[in-house]
């Protein structure tokens, strides 16, 4: 659990460490479009200064008034022609038409535009006005859309910083749940579990072995219990120490779950007892019922007396000596009767391993239901 944790932790590094990156990557190119948009728009024209822009757009008039002595909209238009191919100027003309309408030389020219010129010069000629030269400093225009350009870039930036905001969110988001989720599933876990075995807590096993015995009732599926106690534990406990006898519940369930089968259910259910429930397995013929309770008992006294002679041959290591310890078991079976609870199967087995104990302990003893009698098996 810790190292999918770990990898969890270190996706989400590796994601925010991709997302500053893109972050530098993505602002570096905004920063060189902006360069070549500067070098392009406004470097470009190279022999531009205010002055000069100025002095050129007077001489423009000045040349207006020499080179179209006799205004007449084709001079004009061929003059605006001549001039128009300045690098960072522009010329136009205007004027009213005979229905006193106001029209432009260059054609699609905006109101606005008319009255963006830098430059304008009236036309005269004789002592009436004919119309207005203007001159447009082209390179204001430049400047001008470099600055919404770079409005944009600063929008751009803002949106990304936005999408890259909410991205990280999520991935804290999703991280958030994916704790809480492991949470639960941790709280889950030991709610139905031990914290010194890791097997299934007393009440767990009494609420699933309840279930199992309605499940009997109905598919006439039998079922075994097996009850554990280490022999002289408080004895054990008292000499040596909790850590020892820790050390001996732990190792007692270790071989426990060694030996049983995944479909079987082993529970701590008190301090030194232990409960294995065993189901059957298979799908056979109801009318087989004797036979098959008779099988998993069978089963059940194998797997235990697998268990006590593992138990009893098994050293623990207290400090510099090793101690054994050993088992009284009690083994009971129940084949789908109705009118049966789930408390007349743990009397019985808890009969059987009381049984065990008062003849001599380390010890097998089944509770046969048909005869109601003991049997001992060493």
């Amino acid at each position: 659990m810790k190292k999918h944790s770990f990898s969890k932790i270190r996706f989400v590094v590796y994601l925010v460490f991709l997302c500053v990156v893109s972050w530098f990557l993505f602002n570096s190119l905004l920063n060189r479009q902006s360069t070549i948009m500067y070098s392009y728009f406004i470097e470009k024209p190279a022999g531009y200064n205010l002055e000069r822009a100025e002095r050129l757009a007077s001489s423009i008039y000045q040349s207006f008034k020499s080179e179209v002595p006799s205004p007449t909209i084709d001079n004009i238009q061929n003059f605006i022609g001549k001039y128009n191919d300045i690098p960072f100027l522009s010329v136009n003309f205007i004027y009213r038409d005979s229905n006193g309408m106001m029209n432009s030389i260059l054609k699609d020219v905006k109101e606005i535009d008319i009255l963006n010129a830098e430059y304008v010069y009236p036309i005269k000629s004789g002592n009436k006005e004919i119309g207005t030269l203007l001159i447009y400093d082209i390179n204001k225009e430049y400047k001008k859309g470099l600055a919404e350009y770079s409005h944009m870039i600063n929008i751009t930036r803002i949106f990304f910083a936005i999408l890259l905001f909410l991205l990280l969110g999520l991935l804290l988001y999703r991280e958030y749940s994916s704790r809480i989720e492991e949470q639960k599933r941790i709280a889950e876990y030991k709610a139905v579990h031990d914290g010194l075995t890791g097997l299934h807590t007393h009440k767990y096993f009494k609420d699933i072995l309840a279930h199992e015995i309605d499940r009997s009732k109905r598919y006439k599926h039998p079922i075994s219990l097996i009850m554990c106690d280490i022999d002289h534990f408080k004895q054990f406990n008292d000499t040596l120490g909790h850590l020892a006898g820790d050390k001996a519940i732990q190792t007692v369930a270790k071989i426990i779950l060694g030996n049983v089968r995944t479909s079987d259910i082993v529970a701590r259910y008190g301090g030194e007892e232990f409960a294995i429930l065993l189901l059957e397995t298979g799908f056979e013929e109801a009318k087989n019922i004797a036979k098959r309770l008779k099988t998993l008992t069978d089963q059940a006294v194998e797997i235990a007396a697998r268990i006590k002679n593992e138990v009893s041959s098994t050293p623990l290591k207290v400090g510099r000596t090793e101690k054994h310890i050993t088992l009284s078991m009690g083994v009971a079976s129940f084949g789908g009767n109705e009118n049966y609870k789930s408390e007349y199967l743990i009397s019985e087995a808890d009969r059987a391993l009381y049984e065990s104990k008062n003849n001599g302990r380390n010890l097998i003893t089944l509770f046969n239901p048909e005869t109601q009698q003991f049997e001992k098996h060493v």
